[in-house]
């Protein structure tokens, strides 16, 4: 499918009977890629294919497909899928309405390249790269701050659900080295910083970048600070063990020397 053709695909979206508010569009795409079997609407084992993220479990999923499922037919289809989702949007409304705009100039714009790039000066060709690049990497910066927001959210749900996660290390770092998934979520949030401050570098005044400095970013930092202030807790307690241990063994020891004399 060419760029002309996407754009009247995105057109014929908003000539179907379905009523659908600004940006909602994304949730017919969404339903198409996610019914494999081309049925038009989603079976369980689609929704969860689609759907899973790694931190709901097969119960909850269920519990949100059936909650979806207002018809009670045991599928979710379009109607269902909109009204859901266009409950819960949010600020996110306004974004998708952006998106829904940008993807429409955007592939409108390369069909417009496509047809007159050859014809054109080497000036304007020039000219019509440089926009492309330039374009190609605000959109990748943008990108790179919502990749890190998605990890930090999902790693935030997951500390979430461990409630004994601060006594379970504990316990380990005395019996010794730290378990995958506590060294994982360490490990994740050193690269989400990473690369907040890699997408500021590109940048500092990108407007793009927003979410970067965002009140999620100072979240996450402060995380990552009670997370090295209980490791250096454990340290020092650990030292204390080790001094405390000897002279346990040092009393025993000359108490039973003792009772043998």
């Amino acid at each position: 499918m060419d760029c002309s053709e996407e754009v009247q695909s995105l057109s014929d979206e908003a000539s179907t009977p379905i009523e659908l508010k600004k940006g909602m569009s994304i949730f017919l795409d969404i339903l198409r890629r996610a019914d494999k079997n081309d049925d038009g609407k989603l079976s369980f084992d689609e929704f969860k294919a689609y759907f899973s993220d790694g931190v709901l479990s097969g119960d909850e999923l269920k519990e949100l497909f059936h909650t979806i499922d207002t018809h009670n037919t045991d599928n979710v289809d379009t109607d269902e899928l909109c009204e859901y989702f266009s409950q819960h949007l949010g600020e996110y409304e306004k974004v998708l309405a952006a998106l829904e705009d940008l993807n429409v100039s955007v592939l409108k714009a390369m069909d417009k390249t496509k047809k007159d790039y050859q014809e054109s000066t080497h000036l304007q060709q020039f000219v019509t790269r440089f926009l492309l690049k330039e374009t190609s990497s605000q959109l990748q910066s943008l990108q790179s701050s919502l990749e890190c927001a998605m990890e930090t959210t999902a790693e935030q749900t997951r500390q979430d659900r461990q409630d004994t996660f601060v006594f379970v290390w504990y316990l380990d770092c005395r019996q010794g080295p730290l378990k995958p998934e506590i060294l994982q979520i360490q490990w994740t949030g050193r690269r989400s910083n990473r690369r907040l401050q890699r997408n500021n570098s590109l940048s500092p005044n990108n407007p793009l970048l927003n979410l970067a400095n965002s009140g999620l970013y100072e979240e996450d930092n402060q995380w990552m600070t009670q997370i090295n202030r209980l490791q250096r807790l454990v340290d020092r307690l650990e030292k204390k063990e080790l001094h405390l241990e000897p002279m346990e063994e040092e009393v025993l020891e000359s108490s039973s020397k003792s009772v043998s004399h």
